[in-house]
């Protein structure tokens, strides 16, 4: 997950929480433009102490990891028969950067199987927006028309 990424979360949490930038800035000894800005995705980067600060207001874990991993962290709970429901692109940027390819097997049932293409927008959307250095979000997008053609050809 990349600092974007992690503002976008950010940014979530603290709405779901009902907290404004104000509050949450003050709560975390953080200025109100350095969170209105990592919320923004307009940082390139924020010290670990500030990000850990914020995320512990909101109870949220900062969890390091490797980079690459081979399987996906957890089991995605929005790839079952309910598929698509709950795929946020939060969890989407998941599959496609940390998940394997039976993770993206499983994102492409759900774009197949999704009759309102909701999931089909939030992943070009996302992929659209990602960072282009991730090996991993370079390979999706490169067969992400693909992807979508067969699924518009399957209409």
């Amino acid at each position: 997950m990349n600092l974007v990424a992690v503002g976008r979360l950010i940014a979530e949490r603290r709405r779901e929480k009902g907290f404004t930038l104000r509050e949450l800035a003050a709560a975390a000894h953080v200025g109100r433009s350095t969170l209105a800005a990592l919320e923004a995705g307009k940082l390139n980067e924020l010290g670990y102490e500030k990000v850990a600060r914020i995320s512990s207001e909101l109870d949220l874990v900062l969890e390091p990891r490797p980079s690459a991993l081979q399987e996906p962290l957890m089991e995605h709970r929005h790839l079952t028969e309910a598929a698509g429901r709950d795929l946020t692109k939060a969890a989407i940027e998941d599959i496609v950067i940390r998940g394997d390819i039976s993770a993206w097997r499983g994102l492409v049932k759900a774009i197949r199987e999704d009759p309102t293409r909701r999931i089909a927008r939030r992943v070009r959307d996302l992929v659209n927006r990602a960072d282009a250095s991730d090996p991993k979000m370079l390979a999706f997008r490169r067969l992400l028309p693909q992807l979508l053609r067969v699924h518009s050809d399957s209409r």
